[in-house]
């Protein structure tokens, strides 16, 4: 697993928490602040009754919210493999072609710029497929915590609406719209 960005793991997880478990929303927090002090390794070892998920949380009643922090911490780590995965195909189909033709410096300045482009934009918009896939991709995470087959669902559907949400900005807006330069005007 990769680093994530703890406050997008906690708001997608939160939005998840909301519609999953509403009565969690008190104690996630305390929930969240436990599950990323906790190693990798642990959070995926499913804990005993007395310790939901190997976390030192004294209750059950946490379990989905862990479960939709771990659904969210995978959601992030396939966005962000993915969007790995087409900077480096970007870069090869647009840069190396003029790579051969050009000085060895030129390209590689045009690699970097190309590649950064590329992962930005996947993160901030996600296709309607990809949601489909990242849906997936976090029922499947929450399933392998003993989360139910409904619970799971839930969880990935508040993690997806928040990612749609997050791609959307405030009041609705995609965020990819340029925003007219007051200071250039």
């Amino acid at each position: 697993m990769h680093e994530y960005d703890r406050a997008v793991a906690d708001r997608l997880a939160r939005r998840a928490v909301e519609q999953a478990a509403p009565q969690e929303l008190p104690q996630f927090a305390m929930t969240a602040e436990a599950f990323h002090s906790t190693s990798p390794y642990r959070r995926l070892m499913v804990g005993t009754r007395d310790e939901p998920l190997g976390l030192g949380l004294e209750t059950v009643a946490a379990l989905l919210s862990a479960a939709a922090l771990a659904a969210a911490v995978q959601v992030l780590d396939h966005i962000s493999q993915q969007a790995a995965g087409r900077a480096v195909e970007t870069v090869q189909r647009r840069v190396l072609p003029r790579f051969r033709r050009r000085r060895r410096e030129a390209a590689a300045g045009e690699a970097a710029t190309t590649g950064a482009a590329a992962v930005g934009a996947a993160v901030e918009r996600l296709s309607a497929e990809q949601l489909a896939e990242v849906r997936l991709v976090a029922v499947q995470a929450a399933m392998r915590l003993q989360v139910s087959e409904a619970q799971a669902r839930t969880i990935a559907d508040g993690i997806v609406a928040e990612l749609a949400t997050m791609a959307r900005g405030p009041a609705g807006r995609d965020v990819s719209e340029e925003e007219p330069d007051e200071a250039g005007q």
